[in-house]
């Protein structure tokens, strides 16, 4: 997974994977990248199926705390999402990675989407309001480690369509991985651009890889 480098804790999207986003045999898109302190759009949610599992940031997902996954917000990131129906509010803390299906912005905790009480619609049309974000751009934490991004690019259930993604980036970036995971829906072959030494750059890659290839893709923090 960690393609040489001595990676001592990566953070990967495994679990949500098998959630939303994943189904038939093409890869997983999500929406352009946000840089504004804000955004709209639909908020879904997750709960007891995930209870005890690992989340993005290595934690272990409780679904009763108010946190939520986004694609590319920081860890650690404070948001508050607001019902743009009924005005109901709660604030999360960002300690994971997703949503995979186009066109939802953030995924709530159970007990997040309890505030909201949108448990039984699954669904909710949000705003987002950016409250508290940690320096996402140094490439260095507190502690000494190093921070390195990929971006990924998509994520088949097929081999050959990754192999296929592979070569056509092969012409425009020269640090491509393809790795390979085995989850509960089926094994994903996810092809990566790498490694960039802060948020910003991986962002402008992934930017320029949406726009060239009409793809959707994601960050991965890796800390060593």
């Amino acid at each position: 997974m960690n393609s040489g480098i001595p990676v001592k804790r990566i953070c990967l999207i495994l679990t949500f994977m098998l959630m939303t986003g994943c189904a038939g045999g093409g890869h997983s898109r999500t929406e352009p990248m946000i840089s504004e302190t804000s955004q709209q759009g639909v908020a879904s949610w997750y709960g007891p199926s995930f209870h005890g599992n690992p989340t993005a940031n290595g934690e272990p997902y409780n679904m009763w705390a108010l946190t939520a996954a986004h694609r590319t917000l920081p860890f650690g990131t404070r948001v508050l999402v607001q019902s743009v129906e009924t005005g109901k509010s709660v604030t999360v803390r960002i300690n994971d990675r997703g949503p995979f299906i186009r066109g939802r912005i953030i995924d709530l905790s159970y007990g997040a989407a309890r505030e909201l009480a949108m448990i039984g619609k699954g669904t909710e049309n949000v705003r987002l309001t950016i409250l508290e974000s940690p320096s996402a751009g140094s490439g260095q934490l507190s502690n000494g480690e190093s921070v390195m991004y990929w971006v990924q690019v998509a994520s088949y259930t097929t081999l050959t369509q990754a192999v296929s993604m592979r070569e056509q980036l092969a012409t425009h970036y020269s640090n491509i991985r393809l790795t390979t995971v085995d989850l509960p829906s089926g094994q994903w072959h996810r092809v990566q651009v790498g490694t960039f030494p802060s948020q910003e750059k991986a962002k402008f890659v992934a930017e320029e890889l949406e726009r060239q290839f009409d793809l959707d893709p994601l960050l991965i923090q890796v800390t060593y």
